[in-house]
């Protein structure tokens, strides 16, 4: 059964183990102060703020990467970064936005609906474990298994879940509109998909250098496809 909103809210479960990425894909940032325009050719300062902190995530870690650490990074000021930011917080917050945008969108270059259904589904895993393997998506997930004791970028994150899972059922729905599963199957077959990528890049944070997954991901794409070809019984009421 799925996990609600609210009880999330109020129980306060870790958005990493309540929900696999899927239901966590963007934070809704609050509004900074706009940027001065760039001149041309020059990167965005917001931009480049978001670029630092990624990389700074990434290279050193979560509890490591401060404001000033950041700062010079992106070879600015504290200053500025607060000026176009406000907090860490908000910061912090556009930094998973943007990391799962990018693994969304991953997926939504996929696989070609033509392709017969099994070739589609290893392409799906495959596109979504690509996403997985960016940069700024990992950084997403560290962030949030960091921030989990957050009050406040907890109910943050809980804004724009629901928009963020729809678009990729989606995307899933297109890719796979012609598996002959009732709809419960689909929403099994995603949280199969999404909790066990999940598992295995926090483990890769966790534990560097480990294996390839390459039979991992194999073994996901026969596990997703058995469920997407579970045609439903005579008797059964799924829609």
């Amino acid at each position: 059964m799925a996990i609600s909103q609210a009880a999330i809210v109020e129980r306060k479960i870790p958005l990493v183990a309540a929900t696999p990425p899927l239901y966590v894909m963007a934070i809704m940032a609050a509004h900074a102060p706009a940027p001065t325009p760039p001149r041309s050719g020059e990167t965005p300062t917001r931009e480049r703020v978001l670029h630092a902190a990624v990389a700074c995530i990434a290279a050193e870690g979560f509890q490591a990467s401060n404001l000033a650490r950041i700062a010079r990074y992106a070879g600015m000021t504290t200053g500025a970064i607060q000026h176009q930011f406000g907090d860490k917080g908000t910061l912090l917050a556009e930094v998973v936005e943007s990391g799962y945008a990018q693994l969304v969108d991953h997926i939504a270059h996929g696989p070609d609906t033509a392709m017969p259904l099994r070739d589609r589904v290893r392409a799906f895993v495959d596109a979504a474990w690509q996403g997985y393997g960016a940069q700024s998506t990992r950084a997403s997930l560290e962030t949030l298994l960091a921030m989990r004791g957050d009050d406040v970028f907890h109910r943050r994150s809980i804004a724009t879940m629901a928009t963020m899972h729809q678009r990729i059922d989606r995307l899933w729905m297109r890719t796979f509109r012609d598996a002959p599963c009732p709809r419960s199957r689909h929403v099994e077959a995603q949280r199969t998909l999404f909790s066990t990528l999940n598992g295995l890049a926090l483990e890769r944070i966790l534990v560097p250098g480990m294996p390839d997954p390459a039979s991992d991901l194999a073994r996901l794409a026969r596990q997703v496809l058995a469920v997407l070809e579970s045609a439903p019984s005579t008797t059964s009421h799924e829609e």
